[in-house]
């Protein structure tokens, strides 16, 4: 067999291999993650429970752990589930206020449409006459289109609107009602196993460990390091992120409504919004905020879209100075990559798919990385030679100075004398 031909046998062998690995993960996730998920998330969140756990057992002299599990977990749940209530309740008020906020817009759009209108015209206005009367034309038959298309009542919405919109909201309420017993099931499921799990974390492990092979013992231990170190720093490091994002919009926006400039009843449900949409790499904030400013603009609220873009301009700049500090040398993927994972992601397992696939990249990419795995050839960073900076001479003192005349005068004396001596 050829060298050539070996070559094409490994290849294919590595192509059929990547296939396999990528056909089971996908079957997982869009096949068994979900009967699975309360036994991941149970044993994820005992990983993260051991430490506290571990030293109370060992201040009640290694007694009591199954109860210390108990409390752990109950404790970690009242964490978790006051401030989500606390968040909920506000937001169903805050999402009353919007939606008459967007029925009180929408009856204003042909409005804007209007004023959307004059601005075209008057941007085309250098045209010959010819092209501009053509152009003209076609804004104004999109425009009239638009607004006759725009079926709106004195309510905001026509017949066929409440009609659907009522049957959807029904057959949704029937969907959710009909998987809330699953979904309880579930709960109380996970609930047990995590508490079961953070007592019997150890014998888990271990019992894992003796399935694999002797050379391939130490490979769980590499991936909960890569999840800690790099995974899971970084989905922190992000969600630190979003939480000064938040906090950034939610006073600019105060400032705003203190000003009269903008209602204050749905600030915070914007300002979330726009956190969440900020995961989203290269859009970012400014992919709500900037139309949001030119559409105040056209409507006529140069106040509104003057203080939008501020408050964009702060973000941004804080944003560029605080994301290298907080992130550091945490595992980072290209935005481009990050965004075909959001969108094929979405594609292939839905809203969840947008979350697992980038964080499956970033797992592959560290595992590439640390030589674990090769999949891609990485670029190494070419060397620079880096010249040693000269000491500085060592300045003498006067006293050394003269001491070491008066050596030299002295040995000067005695030659003489030894000379004359001969």
């Amino acid at each position: 067999m050829t060298e050539k031909t070996e070559k094409k046998r490994a290849f294919l062998i590595n192509l059929l291999f990547i296939a396999a690995v990528l056909g089971l993960i996908y079957v997982f996730f869009k096949y068994l993650f979900w009967p699975v998920a309360p036994f991941l998330l149970s044993f994820f969140f005992a990983m993260l429970l051991q430490r506290p756990l571990r030293w109370l057992t060992k201040k009640t002299k290694n007694k009591g752990r199954g109860i210390w599990s108990v409390v752990l977990v109950l404790l970690s749940i009242a964490i978790i589930l006051v401030p989500v209530i606390l968040i909920i309740y506000n937001l169903i008020g805050e999402l009353r206020e919007f939606v008459s906020y967007l029925i009180q817009q929408l009856s204003d759009f042909p409005k804007f449409l209007a004023d959307l209108q004059e601005i075209l015209l008057k941007a085309i206005n250098f045209l010959p006459d010819s092209l501009y009367s053509a152009a003209a034309e076609k804004i104004t038959q999109i425009i009239s289109s638009l607004t006759t298309d725009f079926d709106i009542s004195a309510l905001g919405l026509s017949s066929d609107t409440v009609r659907n919109t009522i049957t959807s909201g029904v057959s949704g309420i029937y969907n959710v009602a009909r998987n809330v017993p699953s979904a309880v099931i579930g709960i109380v499921i996970g609930i047990i196993a995590w508490i079961l799990f953070a007592k019997d974390y150890d014998k888990v492990v271990g019992f894992i460990q003796l399935q694999l092979p002797e050379g391939k013992k130490n490979l769980l231990v590499e991936i909960k390091q890569v999840f800690s170190n790099t995974i899971f720093k970084m989905v922190r490091a992000y969600l630190l992120i979003m939480f000064i994002t938040f906090c950034e919009l939610s006073i600019g926006f105060t400032i705003l409504s203190v000003a009269g400039i903008m209602n204050n009843s749905y600030i915070y449900l914007i300002a979330l919004a726009i956190c969440i949409f900020d995961i989203l790499p290269v859009a970012g904030s400014g992919g709500i905020l900037i139309p949001w400013a030119i559409v105040s603009l056209i409507m006529g609220n140069t106040a509104q879209a003057i203080g939008l873009l501020v408050i964009y301009a702060v973000i941004s700049i804080i944003r560029q100075y605080i994301e290298p500090k907080i992130v550091g040398d945490s595992l980072g993927v290209n935005p481009l990559i990050t965004l075909a994972g959001l969108y094929f992601g979405l594609k292939l397992f839905g809203v969840l798919g947008m979350f697992i696939v980038p964080i499956l990249l970033m797992t592959l990419k560290a595992f590439n990385d640390t030589g674990r795995i090769h999949l891609w050839k990485t670029m190494n960073p070419i060397p620079v030679a880096v010249t040693a900076p000269k000491e500085p001479k060592a300045k003498k003192s006067f006293f050394k100075k003269r001491r070491k005349k008066e050596t030299e005068t002295d040995r000067s004396d005695a030659e003489q004398s030894e000379h004359d001596a001969q």
